[in-house]
């Protein structure tokens, strides 16, 4: 990080603390801005929802969420369930962002703010700690890559410096809660260094994990505090280690390769010393397991499992019996799997008294003991929003909506549906239909290619992309190829060293399926993608000529080669030698494959107009490669609109960028697939 020469660490982290908490005033913006005008259209799709992130107090007597203010800011604000108008903003700041809000107890959050922008200088963020009348306000982590004594003092500061973050609460603990200490990633290294008992009203810290496992990535403890199991990853493996309770000694209990299909990732530790564990073991997708640490041995039934699908690690608890009473899984869309016959039932009244066709999650402290509920009720087409459930009167309030400027009925349909791939794979695909329009009226197709690849592209529930992209007249495709997560170990294996290969293939067999359904008009479609999916979009022509007009690609990969190059990713080490080398191919065993299947070596193949955008600021795909595409592509004679964002990396953190992007995607998909599609 780059340091202010101006300001002692102390003095920033103390110029920081006294920022917080002020009247809201206008924020100031520079850099790459497009003209408000040249936004209007896309900005309600991607600026930050009015309510957001809500969080309900252990006791369930309070909820705390972000806030988006009149000048765009995000403030903390904490409602009474008992009485839904009475809200009150805890913490704000005119030119910082809240976020990652949590709770200690029922009177005490724990949350980071920052700047909005990418860039965060020293003492110009940090993580605080403040009551729910908004007293007791502690800086607790201060942005600085040091700390200590300040200039002319012997004093120590208590205030940590960056790398140290929220861990989880500690019931019955007073203002007491877990902080863990994160590895330097500009070394390479991902992971946690050390675990400590930090008190967020006065800063004082207590280490936790002495002894602990190097190395290591996932940490349960007891309800104390104590660690209990921690994953670590070195050298390729993946070690479960487990420390019993009254001993000192760690025990591997689970010792495997990285990519081990068998591997159990462990969630939680229950009162009997049981553990529930994810784990494909005996089966292609993830189910919840219980395992004896004792035997070393699964339950030979899965807890919760969901045919296609790979569960969801998301679960709730039962605080007071420490046993796991659910789980939040995300299927054809999101949903909860409950253990608890009353949650269970809850459950199916609340989504009796909503709009059909809504996705309903019970937000709750601790959940069996809960009298007031609060319910983030979403669809396809709703962006979501909230409402407190009250078990004893039986009714049903509105907090607040997230999108106001998007009504339900402006917004498209979106549909479930697999598509046989040509060599029979199931491929999950969804559509969004344009809003207004039949679903059997034939539309001009855009291809929409998630990032990663190696994770989950979506589902049914609103996206804000889509119903920009459908909202311009075409139906939208987001095709979940093999290599994505969340439909078991053989489509994700499925997807390995397929770049540019039998992934292409995939989202061709989709565009396909959309013609012969009627849902698309042949020979008008586009692909466009981000991250992954602009790599993607940039070899759709490549591999697939006849079948794209165009293609657009948001921070795309460019040359795979470079992807392993230590010089500038922020990819971890162990990713990048025995992670990268198996789902992308090894540099120099399969150097042959990686260059032929580079954009930047077929673009001479390309014979359709692109729109090729990034971040000058991205860690994860250098710039570099972008700008050297798209002169190769000139050269190359072929048609390229390209831009560069000055103030953004590989992803967007100002609205207005991204917004300015929405609106030069329609642009090029209204001049190439035509207007309103006609």
């Amino acid at each position: 990080m780059q340091g202010s020469t101006l300001r002692t660490v102390r003095t920033a982290a103390m110029a920081l603390l006294a920022s917080i908490a002020v009247t809201a005033a206008p924020a100031q913006t520079g850099g790459d801005r497009p003209a408000a005008q040249a936004v209007t259209q896309a900005l309600p799709y991607v600026e930050r929802p009015r309510i957001s992130s809500l969080k309900v107090s252990p006791s369930n007597q309070h909820a705390a969420f972000l806030w988006r203010g009149n000048q765009g800011r995000l403030v903390l604000a904490v409602v009474d369930l008992a009485e839904p108008s009475n809200v009150r903003v805890v913490a704000a700041n005119p030119q910082l962002d809240i976020s990652n809000i949590h709770w200690v107890n029922d009177r005490r959050l724990v949350f980071d703010a920052r700047p909005p922008e990418i860039m965060i200088f020293e003492g110009e963020a940090g993580t605080f700690g403040v009551d729910i009348d908004g007293q007791r306000l502690q800086l607790l982590v201060s942005w600085t890559t040091q700390v200590g004594q300040g200039t002319g003092t012997r004093l120590v500061s208590r205030v940590l410096p960056y790398g140290w973050g929220f861990f989880r609460a500690l019931a019955g603990r007073g203002d007491e809660a877990l902080f863990y200490q994160a590895e330097n990633p500009e070394q390479g290294q991902w992971g946690v260094m050390a675990v400590a008992r930090l008190d967020t009203a006065t800063g004082q810290l207590r280490r936790a994990s002495d002894g602990k496992p190097e190395s290591s990535v996932r940490h349960l403890t007891d309800p104390d505090g104590n660690l209990r199991v921690v994953v670590t990853e070195s050298g390729g493996r993946a070690r479960v280690h487990h420390r019993p309770g009254g001993s000192r000694e760690w025990e591997v209990v689970e010792d495997l390769p990285l990519l081990d299909a068998s591997r159990m990732d462990p969630l939680y530790v229950e009162a009997d010393g049981s553990w529930v564990v994810s784990s494909r073991r005996g089966r292609d997708a993830d189910a919840l397991f219980v395992y004896d640490p004792k035997t070393r041995k699964l339950d030979p039934e899965p807890l919760v499992a969901a045919a296609g699908f790979d569960m969801g690690t998301d679960l709730e608890v039962d605080a007071a019996r420490r046993t796991v009473v659910g789980v939040h899984i995300e299927t054809s869309q999101p949903q909860t799997v409950w253990l608890d016959d009353r949650l269970a039932q809850l459950q199916r009244t609340i989504d009796a008294a909503l709009p059909p066709g809504r996705m309903n999650r019970l937000l709750c402290g601790d959940c069996p003991s809960a009298q007031r509920f609060v319910v983030h009720s979403q669809s396809d087409r709703q962006p979501g929003e909230y409402f407190v459930f009250d078990t004893v009167a039986k009714r049903l309030l509105r907090i607040a909506t997230s999108r106001p400027g998007l009504p339900e009925a402006s917004q498209g349909v979106r549909s479930f549906h697999r598509v046989a791939a040509r060599d029979g794979l199931s491929l999950p695909v969804v559509v969004t239909h344009p809003p207004g329009v039949d679903a059997k009226s034939p539309r001009p197709l855009v291809l929409l290619v998630h990032g990663g690849p190696h994770v989950r592209g979506g589902s049914r529930a609103w996206d804000g992309f889509a119903q920009f992209v459908a909202a311009q007249g075409h139906r939208v495709l987001e095709v979940e190829f093999r290599g994505s997560t969340g439909f078991g170990e053989r489509h994700l294996r499925a997807g390995f060293k397929q770049w540019g290969q039998a992934m292409q293939d995939d989202l061709a067999d989709a565009v396909a399926w959309a013609v012969r359904e009627g849902l698309g008009e042949p020979g008008r479609a586009c692909i466009v993608g981000g991250s992954y999916g602009g790599y993607a979009a940039l070899m759709g022509p490549v591999r697939h000529p006849e079948l794209y007009r165009c293609a657009a690609s948001i921070n795309g990969v460019t040359d795979t080669t470079r992807l392993f190059s230590r010089f500038w990713t922020d990819i971890s080490d162990q990713a990048r030698r025995y992670v990268l080398t198996e789902t992308l191919g090894d540099p120099v065993a399969d150097k042959a494959m990686l260059e032929r299947f580079s954009p930047l070596n077929r673009v001479a193949e390309i014979r359709v107009p692109l729109m090729v955008t990034w971040g000058q600021r991205d860690t994860r795909v250098d710039p570099a490669h972008s700008r050297r595409f798209v002169a190769a592509a000139r050269a190359a004679g072929v048609s390229v609109e390209s831009h560069e964002y000055t103030d953004e990396g590989h992803s967007f953190f100002l609205a207005e960028n991204w917004a300015d992007q929405f609106e030069r995607v329609a642009r090029f998909l209204a001049k190439h697939l035509g207007k309103d599609g006609r």
